[in-house]
């Protein structure tokens, strides 16, 4: 026990040992300055209270040295062994504290280290600046901004790097920080190693406590000037060719507002642009007509699909009526999510109204065509009375002459041959007559009608062309159609047939006439086909003759409709269509 004593008292009394153990506790805490000049005031704050936590340790620590010292002088040995006791418990607490104090001490250093990687790679230029644009301090980043090493720059004035047009700007911005409690936000160009400067937005506040300095954040905002400046041009072009284009030009957002528009849809409402955004078709166009127009909208936008030819009759601001043609598409944004509509209208009135004038001179010219066709039944119903009454008259009585001639010759064989030749060609030109009288006008059609004079036109045709397999078929009640109706369709089959004679090289034809009954009496329409497997034509070139042509004309003059269809070596279809209306209301003109 008393070597024990002994022992710890030596360890405690040697200066040595005292130096030793100096050194073992002592947490050396030294200032190293972060790239800013020194550690945030939190961490300046802690490590000062460290600092006087060592020193409060080490004047404890020679406190107990002094009483271990006395006490070994006059305290008795249980005395001595009661203290050294204490002295070594305390020893353990120093220890355990120091301990903690080179943890603290490590700690305080790595989060210094991360504060200073922090402080230069951060994507932003961090500096300080005096009063008079001085750079005190910057990190690596703005230095790369700035284009220069970080010792060229410090103690430098900022200004000799901004752009001569700049300097007041940079001027204004540094009297504003220094004179004012929050930050203050400037774009300023810098000069670069290349033709073309960055532009930088600068955002500085004071530091205060009788500091005249500021920090300043530095952002690199070259590439988001340079987008700003490329969209602005694109808003600019887009605005011109809106407001030169010869066209309603309008967008929509989803709820259907006006977000765009084209000078010239402003000026149709008699409206600035100005006034028409954000508005809806219901602030603008009368109530019918924007219920109308915004169901449509919806019906793009729910669709996806592009509406085109959708027509309306609108006033303009001057009060004249107009007719728009509008097409909408709806807009898609970059996740291809329908995001508002686009509208294009162009004005169409004087369009309208061409279309009116050719349908009312169509419509004249349909009438003049049937009024063509009736003079010219009439004149050959007149032509044809005429040869049957008075040729006919004639040729019957030169037939006559001859005869009583023939009677009175008493055998002379040169008067018998003149007589028997005269009968024979009065007899021959009366067959002739009588063809040109069918062709006229078919006698059986007025007689008997429709059906019979087209059994014997068919017939007729049949005898002409024998080598034709030929199928006639008709359908229906084809009595009381009208005249005009009878004469319009024996003068289509006997055009097609004739066509078909001429041009086809058909060996089979096919005629078939019906009757379709309409859910009114007044809705009956005759229906017309005509085929044949000859060698047809391409429809897509021109096709010389005029016997297409002109069944076409007799159908549409007669109100009906006319289509063919026909390939090359494929023979040739014609459908006719003729209501009955239409016949029904001109004979009530």
């Amino acid at each position: 026990m008393t070597q024990m004593q002994t022992n710890q008292n030596r360890r405690f009394d040697d200066p040595k040992n005292d130096s030793e153990e100096n050194q073992s506790n002592e947490v050396v805490l030294r200032n190293k300055r972060t790239p800013d000049g020194g550690l945030e005031d939190g961490k300046m704050q802690l490590l000062h209270e460290l600092q006087m936590r060592h020193l409060e340790l080490e004047a404890e620590n020679r406190k107990f040295r002094e009483m271990h010292r006395r006490a070994s002088d006059r305290e008795t040995e249980n005395d001595k062994i009661h203290l050294l006791h204490e002295l070594q418990l305390r020893h353990i607490e120093l220890e355990m504290q120091n301990r903690e104090l080179r943890e603290a001490q490590r700690v305080l250093e790595e989060t210094r280290d991360r504060y200073a990687n922090l402080y230069d790679f951060i994507p932003v230029g961090y500096l300080t600046l005096d009063e008079a644009g001085y750079v005190q301090e910057i990190n690596l980043i703005g230095a790369t901004m700035l284009c220069e090493a970080r010792e060229n720059i410090v103690g430098t004035l900022f200004v000799t790097r901004v752009i001569k047009g700049d300097v007041y700007a940079l001027s204004h911005h540094l009297q504003q920080t220094f004179n004012s409690s929050g930050n203050i936000v400037t774009e300023l160009r810098i000069m670069t190693r290349t033709d073309e400067p960055d532009y930088i937005r600068l955002e500085s506040a004071a530091i205060g406590d009788g500091i005249r300095a500021c920090r300043t954040v530095m952002t690199n905002i070259t590439e988001q000037k340079r987008i700003a400046l490329a969209l602005q041009q694109k808003r600019t072009e887009q605005d011109a060719l809106l407001n030169a284009i010869p066209a309603i030009v309008f967008y929509k957002d989803l709820n259907l507002r006006y977000v765009t528009v084209s000078q010239m849809f402003a000026d149709f409402l008699g409206h600035t642009v100005e006034n028409v955004l954000g508005k809806t078709d219901f602030e603008l166009l009368p109530r019918e007509l924007a219920e109308d127009c915004q169901r449509i909208n919806r019906e793009v936008l729910e669709s996806g699909v592009i509406k085109a030819n959708i027509e309306n009759r609108l006033t303009n601001a001057s009060g004249n009526a107009v007719y728009l043609s509008t097409v909408l598409a709806p807009l898609n944004n970059q996740e291809g999510n329908v995001a508002g509509l686009l509208g294009v209208g162009i004005d169409i009135s004087s369009l309208k109204k061409a279309a009116d004038i050719n349908l009312e001179l169509l419509q004249q010219n349909r009438t003049l065509t049937q009024n063509l066709y009736s003079v010219q039944e009439t004149e050959r119903c007149h032509l044809a009375r005429e040869l049957h009454d008075e040729l006919g008259q004639w040729l019957t009585a030169i037939h006559a002459e001859a005869q009583a001639i023939l009677c009175m010759s008493h055998g002379e064989s040169t008067v018998r041959a003149s007589v028997q030749a005269i009968s024979e060609s009065a007899k021959e030109m009366h067959e002739v007559i009588r063809g040109m009288l069918r062709h006229l006008r078919p006698a059986l059609l007025d007689e008997l009608g429709l059906a019979d004079s087209l059994r014997e036109l068919t017939n007729k045709w049949c005898l002409h062309n024998s080598d034709i397999i030929f199928e006639f078929a008709l359908a229906g009640d084809l009595n009381s159609l009208g005249e005009n109706i009878n004469i319009t369709v024996y003068r289509i089959i006997q055009e097609a047939l004739t066509n078909i004679c001429c041009h086809a090289l058909a060996k089979h034809v096919s005629v078939c006439l019906s009757r379709e009954s309409g859910t009114t009496p007044d809705a009956d329409a005759v229906f017309l086909r005509v085929t044949d497997d000859g060698k047809g034509f391409d429809p897509n070139q021109a096709f010389n003759g005029f016997g297409l042509l002109g069944i076409r004309e007799r159908a549409i003059a007669a109100g009906g409709e006319f289509s063919s269809f026909s390939t090359p070596g494929h023979g040739v279809r014609i459908d006719v269509r003729l209501p009955l209306k239409y016949q029904l209301e001109r004979r009530k003109k």
